[in-house]
């Protein structure tokens, strides 16, 4: 039985209009993880992040799997996004959520950017090729 696991993304040009993620944080030995549920262990998140921070890495989104073949963000996911985009202020103009389907032969990758205006922003992989989509 695979667990769902997650983490942190990180990059050097958080400001920059395409982003590069350069360093991810994550799944940490404390989390709670289950078939269908993940929740990170506040202390070694904020201790990945600081370390992150010192060597100039900035949080610029949250990755997770979801135990399906196409994923699409839940409710929670979305809720979670906008408070970290809202908890930056005006720090930040999206927070990206990556989000890993592990069910199936090949893992599908969706890329959603929550923006301040609002609006959510995906793009898919589907078998190496991305798609843009603005559902």
């Amino acid at each position: 039985m695979q667990k769902e696991a997650g983490g942190e993304l990180y990059s050097s040009t958080p400001h920059s209009l395409r982003i590069v993620v350069d360093a991810v944080a994550g799944p940490h030995q404390e989390d709670y993880r289950t078939r269908h549920s993940y929740n990170p262990n506040l202390k070694s998140t904020d201790n990945a992040r600081l370390e992150m921070y010192a060597r100039g890495r900035h949080a610029i989104g949250l990755w997770h799997t979801h135990p399906e073949r196409s994923p699409r963000p839940s409710g929670q996911d979305k809720k979670t996004t906008e408070e970290y985009l809202r908890a930056f202020g005006n720090d930040r103009d999206r927070y990206l959520s990556i989000i890993i389907g592990n069910r199936g032969d090949l893992l599908e990758i969706a890329v959603w950017s929550a923006e301040k205006n609002g609006d959510w922003l995906s793009w898919n992989e589907f078998h190496g090729q991305v798609q843009d989509q603005i559902p």
